[in-house]
């Protein structure tokens, strides 16, 4: 596999991840509105702050790739 093929593999899991976490992101956002119970949030604020933090990760990684298409 040479170098491109590698990385346009990576951009494009990337990307696949990318929409994965937006959508799991947006559940729980709405999960979030919909609960009252205070340890439901606090859980779920949690989980939010990781989903972002993946997200960004990937984000970071695929914007090399990115300008290099």
């Amino acid at each position: 596999m040479t170098t491109p093929t590698l990385s346009n593999e990576v951009f494009n899991a990337s990307q696949i991840h990318l929409g994965v976490l937006d959508e799991f992101i947006a559940v729980v956002q709405r999960k979030l509105s919909e609960t009252a119970n205070p340890f439901a949030r606090d859980s779920l604020k949690d989980l939010l702050a990781s989903l972002t933090e993946q997200r960004e990760g990937y984000s970071a990684m695929i914007e090399p790739l990115a300008a290099a298409a």
